[in-house]
Order: structure tokens, then sequence, then C-alpha cells
């Protein structure tokens, strides 16, 4: 009966055992492995690098510190391999991690691995046998010592294509300077290095600013060794100008007139004229606008205007930007520029003339008036016409009316004066017996000449 309970209690444990086993065999079942053909090297030396993935699959970057050489690429439970130079002393080490699917778990865990291979420097050694029976021999045995990298980071050339750089150039110096006109916003930049196997990059030769830019030349020798050449250019601000200029007057009514220049406003074009001015136009007021911050304006002839020509000087002034360089004692340079404008001033008129400026101004009003409203015009002419002739018609039926009243009264009239001669005239012509004198009789009289 024991030995039954005995035996299941060692079946349990066993089983117990067996399953631990399994699980710690399974977490640990993927694994990174590097191995190198040398465990030694001489500085700069060369030397195989293999990384190994057992267990599962995943992707393995290698890096190298104090060396070159290096790799990524996907494993599956297999291994990839490199060649890795070593740097000057010390040891390189070499790094392999990924994350790593594990076969038997499913599980995607992260393995590392590292080794170091020592940087030893080649030694000799030899040996040499004494005189024996009259003979001698002796060797000497060299390990060959591998060819070193060079460290030279230098410039032999350094020019710029834009300018001449100062001080002038030596290898051993490392910073320099450069002015360049505003129109240059990039720098070509040659530099030969003394080691044709050393390389080098230019940062900062492009879309210069105004004012100190700072351009690199990074040199790098064959070993991986850096050096740095630093040319400070000097990108000069954009030329002083005008960026606007308005001329105004005032006229008789008070109102501030703009009368633009000829030819049309531009920062590069230095001469202007204006139209002709009125007699009574005294001053001109002008605003003239700079396009550097701090410049000063100075403006002459622009007031007491006199009769025919008149030119208009603007000066804008601003110091130099290598005024720092003067002389103690020296005034200050300073960049100068000057625009003019000429105008003519017309002489006051006779009082003839104004008469007809003023009749002249009153019809060319007129005119600008007809111009502006001439279809009002004709269609207000049109009805006041149909209006006229339609107020005439009705004035010629009333008046037609009243001047057949009045030649019926003239003739009225006229019967009863012609009757009273006939009976005037009858009565003295009764002696000749002479009684037939009509109304055709006396128009007829009426009708003869008088002087």
């Amino acid at each position: 009966m024991k030995k039954n309970i005995l035996n299941k209690l060692l079946f349990i444990v066993t089983l117990i055992a067996f399953i631990l086993l399994l699980t710690a065999i399974k977490s640990d079942a993927a694994s990174i492995s590097i191995s190198t053909s040398k465990s030694t090297v001489s500085p700069g030396g060369t030397f195989t690098v293999t990384v190994s993935v057992s267990g599962g699959a995943g992707k393995v970057t290698t890096t190298v510190s104090n060396g070159s050489g290096g790799k990524t690429d996907f494993l599956d439970n297999g291994s990839y391999s490199f060649t890795c130079t070593a740097g000057s002393s010390g040891s390189v080490t070499i790094t392999a991690s990924g994350s790593i699917a594990d076969y038997n778990t499913e599980e995607e865990l992260t393995k590392s691995a590292s080794k170091t291979v020592s940087i030893v420097e080649p030694s000799s050694s030899g040996s040499s046998g004494g005189y024996s029976g009259g003979n001698s021999s002796g060797t000497t045995t060299t390990k060959p010592k591998e060819v070193e990298k060079s460290s030279d980071s230098s410039l032999k050339e350094l020019t710029i294509k834009e300018g001449k750089i100062s001080p002038e150039f030596k290898n051993d110096v490392k910073e320099y300077t450069l002015s360049v006109p505003y129109e240059t916003s990039e720098v070509n930049v040659t530099a030969t290095t003394t080691d044709s196997k050393a390389t080098v990059e230019v940062k900062g030769n492009k879309d210069l600013k105004e004012g100190e830019n700072v351009v690199t030349v990074n040199v790098t020798a064959e070993d991986g060794s850096t050096s740095r050449y630093i040319i400070k250019v000097t990108r000069a601000r954009v030329p002083l100008s005008l960026k606007s200029l308005v001329v105004k007057y005032t006229n008789q009514e008070g109102e501030l007139i703009e009368i633009p220049v000829d030819p049309e406003f531009s920062p590069t074009t230095l001469e202007y004229t204006l139209q002709d001015l009125e007699y009574w136009v005294e001053n001109l007021s002008i605003e003239a606008i700079t396009n550097i911050a701090g410049a000063t304006v100075d403006i002459q002839g622009a007031e007491n205007l006199q009769i025919g020509e008149n030119t208009i000087t603007i000066t804008a002034k601003i110091e130099a930007q290598n005024s720092e360089q003067q002389k103690e004692g020296e005034a200050p340079k300073e960049e100068i520029i000057t625009y003019t404008i000429k105008v003519n001033k017309l002489e006051e008129p006779t009082l003839m003339a104004k008469i007809s400026n003023w009749f002249g101004g009153l019809m060319g009003t007129i005119k600008t008036w007809f111009k502006q409203n001439e279809e009002k015009v004709i269609v207000g002419s049109l009805v006041a016409c149909n209006v006229a002739l339609l107020g005439l018609s009705v004035y010629i039926v009333v008046d037609y009316k009243k001047y057949k009243d009045v030649i019926a009264k003239v003739k009225k009239a006229g019967d009863i004066k012609n009757a009273k001669i006939i009976e005037e005239i009858n009565e003295s012509s009764n002696f000749t017996g002479t009684t037939n004198i009509d109304e055709n009789t006396i128009d007829k009289q009426k009708s003869g000449k008088h002087f």
C-alpha cells in the first residue's frame, strides 16, 4: 500500500519536473549569437563577423563601436556575415539585437548579444644561435604589419567662385571670412583634400540671408577622423532706394490732389516729370519712403515754386555697412541715392485770358456734363418738343376760334360803315340823277393808291 503511494508521488514529481524543464527550454529556445574570425586585431585591421539566430526568426541589426561595419537583415534560424574594420586602439565592440519570434512559444521576444575584439599593436620576435663548430646561423621572423588607414582630414585648397576669402588659405587655418553683394544668394565652394581618400561635405552655402552666414566645410579622413573649416560669408543688405513716391498739391478748395509722376514710379528710375502746374500753386507735398528702416530722406525745391521750370531733389541716406572700418576721426561713410522731379509752373493769365479760360472751362463743363448725360438730354429734349408741339396745337385751335370772331366783327363793322357812305353819296348826288352807287364801287375807291 505504502509502495503504491510512493510510486504515485514519484510519478507526480517526475511529471512536474518534466513540465518545468519543457517550459525552461521553450522560454530560451530563440537566441542570437555572434562569432568573429579573430579574437585580436591590429589597428585598422579587418576581420569577419558572423551573426546567427537559432530557434526563431526576426530582423537583426548589428552595430560596431570603435570601428566600421555593421549590417541589418532578416534571419530565419540562420546567419549573416560582414567585414569589420578596427579602430586605432582599444577594442572593437560588436552588438546585435532584434525582435525574434520564438518557434516554440510563438512569442516575439527582444534578443541581443555582443562580443569584443581587442586591438593589439603587432610585435616582432626572433632567436639567434651562437658560434658552433665554426658555423653560425641565426633567424629573425617579423609578423607583417597591416596597412593603416590615413587620418589626414586636412584641405590643400579652398576657394569660392564668388570672391576671395580672407586670410589667404592655409590648411592649418580653420576660419575665414568673405563679403558678397546683395545679389549673391549662394556661393560655390571648391574644397580639395590633401588625402585623395578623404571626403568633403559643404553646408550653409545656399539661400544666404542678409548679414552674416556660416558656411561649414566638413572633411572626413579615411579612418573616420574629421576636421571642420568655417567661412563666415557676409551678404550685403539690399541697395538703398525709395519704395514709394507720392506727390500732391493743395487746390483752391483746400483739398490735397495727387499728381501722377511720369514715368510711373519705380525704385530704379531716378528722374521724373510732372504735369504743368497752375500759377497759384505755391508748394508741393511729397511723401518718399525708403526700403531700409533708419534711412533719412531730404527733399529740396518743393516749396515756393517759381514761374517756369522747377527741379525738386529727393536724397535718401544711410550709414554704409563698412563704416566700422573707417579711420579714426574720419566722418562715417554713407550710402546715398538721389531722385529728381522736374515741374513747370504756368504764368498768371491776363484778364481776357481768364475770361476765355472761364468760358472755356464753362463750355468744357457743359461738354463734360453733356457727355455724361447725353442719353438723358436727348430723351428730355424729345419730351420737351412733344409737349411744346401739343401746346402749340391747342393754342392754334383756341386762337383760330378767336380769329374767326374778330373777322366777323370787322366785317360787320365794315358793312355798317359802307352803308352810311352810300347813303351820304346818294344824298349828295340827287341833282345828277345818279343813284346806282353800291358797295363794290366804294371798295374800289378804297383800294386806290395813296401818296
